[in-house]
């Protein structure tokens, strides 16, 4: 289930624009706030999903395992990446620092670092207790991996971006389909998610709420880009 309704994507872009819409239709509305037609018309009538995400499968030596927990009508997103040493990165918390801590405990994974992707508290509450349980400061990328970090504003002022090998951790950038909310700035936002859709194809985005997707995926399918 795609985390934004037709009604939700007109409602972020209209207010992101600051523009009531006075198109009844939706090629009428599409045209107004400058989405995607095609793929706003796929959304409304439930045409798009995006390929399901195998999480058991291994990527290059890289496993990611989601941690989800219920936030207002559907869900909010944490991610635990896994190497073949047990080594993992830990990837906001969804508010489920005891999960996220119970999970690791019982896998026996090796903690090397603590990502956040935004500071709202649905993504980080309850970051200090993993901190604390681990010994481990938030934002040290240094120990696993090759991590790479973008900054991506527009949601939040904040907003980072973080790629390790094929997998993008977006948080409210881009959802499936949509984006987050401009609450920051809307501009900033439609300039982050493009120069995140601008990266290879085949590369795979875990958004902080709704399903997995990849930057193909959303350059074909994302209503707010035509």
């Amino acid at each position: 289930m795609l985390e934004d309704n037709y009604e939700d994507i007109i409602g972020k872009a209209s207010r992101g624009l600051n523009k009531k819409i006075n198109s009844s239709d939706i090629e009428g509305a599409a045209k107004e706030l400058s989405l995607n037609f095609k793929a706003l018309k796929n959304i409304k009538e439930g045409k798009y999903k995006p390929k399901k995400f195998d999480y058991s499968k291994t990527y290059n030596g890289l496993r990611v395992v989601k941690i989800s927990s219920p936030f207002m009508d559907g869900e909010v997103n944490a991610y635990i990446i896994i190497d073949e040493d047990k080594n993992c990165a830990i990837i906001d918390t969804a508010q489920a620092a005891e999960k996220i801590i119970g999970f690791v405990k019982k896998e026996k994974l090796n903690v090397k670092a603590v990502l956040k992707t935004h500071e709202h508290y649905d993504h980080v509450g309850g970051i200090e207790k993993i901190e604390e349980e681990f010994d481990i400061e938030v934002g040290d990328i240094e120990n696993f991996r090759d991590i790479k970090v973008f900054k991506t504003p527009g949601h939040s002022k904040e907003s980072l971006t973080y790629r390790i090998g094929k997998f993008l951790f977006v948080g409210d950038l881009i959802f499936a389909g949509s984006l987050g909310g401009g609450s920051y700035s809307y501009e900033k936002l439609l300039e982050s998610a493009k120069r995140i859709l601008n990266l290879d194809e085949d590369l795979f985005i875990f958004p902080g709420h709704g399903p997995c997707t990849t930057v193909k995926e959303e350059r074909e399918n994302n209503a707010f880009f035509k």
